[in-house]
């Protein structure tokens, strides 16, 4: 894999830019100059606290000024030019410098690149860019080659001093490990660790993704032990590993299980007989009708669509669909410390498929307790680990039901909802919608809006089939070709076609949220970005790396029909149906 810097952070102090590497590597550059640096030969500016025209990341100076820093020197260069052509293309060399009279303000300016009053001398950079380029300073951008605006960019980084301090430059690749703990579908947050380097003892908690802080290969050959406590509160050591010149992500399953729930009162009146249904919310998944959970949880069809009047036909409700499940009717009568004999699960209907083996649950015993009283301890609902990322995406394609992005974005802006600036109707929001997602479930996400996140972070893994909830990765290709454009989409997969498309629930279709079909083979989408012919063809299937024991065991999702589970579940009436979706 080709490294590729993803963030960036400046200490001021040590004048030091940390650039972390999509493999975990750490590059440190200090000396030399701050547009060297922060890889930004135009020195451009982020917008407040945004980052704007690709950066990864915002350094601020001892003086306190604020410029961009880029993953590359050539990407800082080319938005230096792409800043040029859009803003001041119509301009002169110097008046692209000082600024122009505002047509719409008299007697206000329209910003420079350099004006004076940001202590710059225009004329001088102006008569350096001329003697550079042998063009007076009168020539306009627009009428030069991109050839020649080449040489204005080697001018102004020579003016502003971008190769000076060349030997004061330091940089030194700093290896990582990344350690990551799961209970194999979900994450363990707050879990306490030492981290032994030596004599040396480290004592640190996994952060809400699972994760613990990285371990910097500062002591090449130096061995490093992570411990965890056991349920006696003894450390174990759960795994070793010996610093090198390689950088590695490792995925741990943690074992002890707890749960809390409400408890019970330890003794109940006597009198008690028709105790308050208690709800909780039961996720529909695949194989699963109203007569299968009527009869896992001891109450009727009947009684289900009752409490979910949103349910209109009992053969037919939907994976991912939330259904509120309260118990026992309440004709029934039952002691606290009773619970209802287990009944006889309904046979499927004529034709159907025989339902799967539910996943194993965590049960609730009501005899047992500390003291062996058989008074309750805790009522704890079916552990349901599939995809909690799902519904909700589901949630959120529901109560959008179809509006565009131009209206989403109004209030529920998803870039914003991940920490990120933008609106969704100028940048690409599918990633951020998936990340949203993941995050609101507390798995692990990335603060990005790049379609192909999945791909570079070591939060995720790639998988060779797909299943309920992975990411699915789509990639854009110039047309007939396999040069990559670098954009792409990302969708969840819900479901598969009766054609062998997948099911993708996901942002940015058709500028809404819904469900779309997506070909594993050849081109599933062409359209024109930028001017750009564009093919857009499958790339893999990713999972976040705490959920990949229990992926193990999922099969591969259920046919479902687009446009009924779109109409009927989601509430999308006028989402379009084709293979040839605007996803940017």
């Amino acid at each position: 894999m080709t490294r590729e810097f993803i963030s960036a952070k400046y200490d001021a102090d040590t004048l030091t830019v940390d650039f972390v590497g999509n493999d975990g590597t750490h590059l440190l550059r200090t000396g030399g100059t701050i547009a060297w640096r922060f890889n930004n030969p135009g020195n451009l500016r982020p917008a407040g606290d945004r980052l704007i025209f690709g950066a990864i990341g915002i350094g601020q100076t001892k003086g306190n000024r604020s410029f961009l820093i880029f993953k590359s020197y050539e990407e800082g260069r080319q938005q230096k030019k792409k800043l040029l052509r859009h803003t001041y293309n119509e301009r002169t060399f110097y008046t692209m410098l000082t600024g122009i009279p505002d047509p719409k303000h008299p007697g206000k300016m329209m910003m420079g690149y350099a004006p004076a009053s940001d202590t710059n001398d225009p004329l001088a950079y102006a008569n350096a860019i001329s003697k550079h380029t042998g063009l007076p300073i009168t020539t306009r951008l627009c009428d030069m080659s991109d050839a020649k605006l080449d040489e204005v960019l080697d001018a102004m980084e020579k003016f502003e001093g971008f190769h000076a301090l060349k030997d004061k430059r330091q940089e030194r690749e700093v290896p990582t490990t990344l350690v990551t703990v799961s209970d194999g579908a979900m994450p363990k947050p707050d879990l306490p660790a030492q981290i032994k380097i030596g004599d040396k003892t480290y004592e640190k908690k996994t952060d809400p993704s699972g994760q613990l802080p990285k371990i910097a290969h500062t002591q090449p050959g130096k061995k490093v032990e992570i411990h965890f406590p056991d349920v006696t509160g003894v450390w174990k050591k759960q795994f070793e590993f010996v610093m090198d010149g390689v950088s590695s992500a490792h995925l741990l399953i943690h074992n002890l299980v707890s749960f809390e729930a409400p408890t019970a009162p330890k003794k109940p009146p006597a009198s008690v007989t028709n105790p308050a249904r208690k709800p909780f919310d039961h996720v529909v998944a695949r194989k699963e009708t109203l007569g299968i959970l009527a009869g896992r949880f001891g109450t009727t069809v009947a009684e289900i669509m009752k409490d979910n009047p949103a349910i209109t036909d009992p053969a037919k409700i939907y994976v991912g669909q939330v259904i509120g499940v309260y118990g026992p009717p309440s004709s029934r009568k039952k002691t606290a410390a009773a619970r209802p004999a287990p009944k006889a699960k309904p046979k499927p209907a004529a034709g159907a498929k025989a339902p799967a083996a539910a996943p194993p649950v965590v049960s609730a015993d009501l005899t047992r307790s500390k003291e062996g009283t058989g008074q309750p301890l805790a009522i704890v609902p079916a552990d349901q680990r599939t995809a909690p990322w799902m519904p909700v995406a589901i949630e959120e394609a529901k109560k959008w039901a179809g509006k565009k992005e131009d209206v989403i974005t109004k209030t529920g802006n998803f870039h914003k909802r991940i920490g990120l600036g933008g609106n969704m109707v100028t940048t690409p929001w599918c990633a951020a919608f998936v990340n949203y997602c993941l995050m609101t479930a507390g798995a692990p996400y990335e603060k990005s809006a790049s379609s192909q996140f999945a791909t570079w972070s070591k939060k995720f893994k790639k998988i060779d089939k797909p299943v309920y909830g992975a990411l699915m990765v789509m990639r854009n290709y110039f047309a007939g070709t396999n040069k990559a454009h670098g954009t792409g989409h990302v969708t969840f997969v819900y479901g598969k076609t009766a054609d062998g498309d997948i099911a993708g629930l996901g942002g940015n279709q058709s500028d809404r949220l819904k469900l779309s079909p997506y070909k594993i083979v050849g081109v599933s989408a062409e359209f024109e970005l930028k001017g750009k012919e564009l093919e857009q063809k499958f790339h893999g299937f990713y999972i976040p790396v705490t959920y990949e024991e229990y992926a193990k065991s999922q099969p591969e999702p259920d046919i479902v029909d687009i446009k009924d589970v779109n109409r009927n579940f989601l509430n999308i009436a006028t989402a379009a149906l084709n293979t040839n979706e605007s996803t940017r």
